[in-house]
């Protein structure tokens, strides 16, 4: 049960944290905090992940749910690592849409 409420912090400061570095990005021009907020979309992801992980085994007991979300985590992590080091290498960031004008 203690992932579930921790899952549950997390989303809620995530959301908020992707919501006021996108507004902040987009005020300022800043394509880095745009980036960042990209980035932490993707650990809201991971929180959700774990949220519905944990929910469904606190609710049904099936033991290998866990395993399941652990193997979620686990691609996120490795996607996300991938493309840091593409972005290191001089890949172009697909991974945000900036300000137009």
């Amino acid at each position: 049960m203690a992932g579930v409420v921790i899952a549950v912090i997390s989303l809620s400061f995530m959301w908020a944290l992707i919501h006021y570095k996108t507004k902040a990005g987009r005020a300022l021009g800043s394509e880095a905090i745009l980036a960042d907020a990209q980035c932490a979309r993707v650990c809201m992801y991971m929180s959700g992940l774990l949220l519905a992980s944990s929910l469904i085994y606190s609710v049904s007991g099936i033991w290998f749910i866990d395993s399941l979300g652990a193997l979620g985590l686990a691609y996120l992590s490795f996607t996300e690592g991938r493309e840091a080091f593409a972005k290191a290498r001089g890949a172009t960031c697909g991974c945000h849409t900036g300000p137009t004008a």
